[in-house]
């Protein structure tokens, strides 16, 4: 089972002094020097001023927030990507410094995603949030504010960012299942016409469980193309159980000329097909899921 929120977590709170630090080691995928160790104090990046509409009476899910935001940049960043409206309040209102803002343009202006490139961003805006104990809350408040609206409820920002990040996480997740050729041929029908159901779902069950719920990718390394080749594109779990909550699948069809999405609940024990959708083209999809 995959946590996503924990997957490749380098956060570690401490206490210090009774005062709150997190301290992280940033490790580089693409040069072998020796690991960046970086301390700033939680405590103060809790001073700044929220707004009215983000602040929580609970301290601690905004403690979270920060937490969860520096520990899941990479995800952020990408999520960015085809959200244009968030990329210009990213950098319109945050701290960082020109440079920086100047390489995140470059990097959401390209249809590329090159890892070395966005492992370098990240540790880069690392850098800026060590240095300056403003920037993680402005990045942060920037997400709770900007996001899509379907991450609120009645129209009030959720306390804590994980609905953004699930989000994020999701759309990697099927993004990584269809591979670059298929997500040419069918991702923007996908997200105009499958992606608000199958998120209702999920955010459904996020609030039902009270955000205890873990998400399991379409990642497989002894997989070809190390994406699953079978009909899987994410499960939802629940945290405490260990058991699926639902599953949405990725099935080709019609002798590979159409692709059927749907998804499957615990309430009827995986029985029914929900939702389900086909997007269809005149040319065959690949046949192989994560074709690049």
């Amino acid at each position: 089972m995959i946590d996503f929120i924990k997957k490749g977590k380098r956060l570690l709170l401490t206490s210090l002094a009774s005062m709150m630090l997190f301290s992280t080691v940033l490790t580089s995928s693409f040069a072998a020097e020796t690991d960046v160790l970086t301390k700033s104090s939680v405590n103060e990046m809790l001073q700044y001023e929220f707004s009215k509409e983000v602040m929580s009476e609970d301290k601690d899910d905004l403690e979270k927030s920060l937490t969860d935001t520096f520990d899941n940049l990479d995800l952020v960043l990408k999520g960015m990507k085809s959200d244009r409206d968030l990329q210009e309040a990213f950098l319109e209102q945050t701290s960082l410094e020109d440079d920086v803002k100047r390489n995140l343009e470059e990097y959401f202006s390209t249809s590329q995603d090159d890892e070395n490139d966005l492992n370098k961003l990240v540790n880069d805006v690392k850098g800026q949030i060590a240095e300056n104990h403003l920037v993680l809350p402005e990045i942060t408040e920037t997400l709770l504010l900007k996001s899509s609206s379907s991450i609120r409820s009645e129209e009030k920002v959720q306390p804590t960012i994980l609905p953004i990040l699930l989000r994020f996480a999701l759309k990697e997740a099927v993004k990584k299942k269809m591979g670059k050729r298929i997500q040419r041929m069918a991702y923007d029908e996908f997200e105009e016409r499958i992606e608000s159901e199958i998120w209702a779902e999920v955010e459904a069950l996020h609030e039902q469980y009270d955000g205890d719920i873990d998400y399991d990718g379409p990642e497989s390394k002894s997989a070809r193309n190390g994406i699953i080749q079978g009909e899987k594109v994410f499960d939802i779990i629940n945290k405490r159980t260990g058991k699926d909550l639902l599953r949405f699948h990725m099935k080709r069809v019609d002798e590979g000329l159409s692709i059927d999405f749907h998804w499957h609940k615990r309430d009827d024990n995986f029985k029914w097909h929900h939702g389900q959708t086909k997007i269809t083209r005149k040319n065959q999809f690949p046949e192989h899921w994560g074709e690049d």
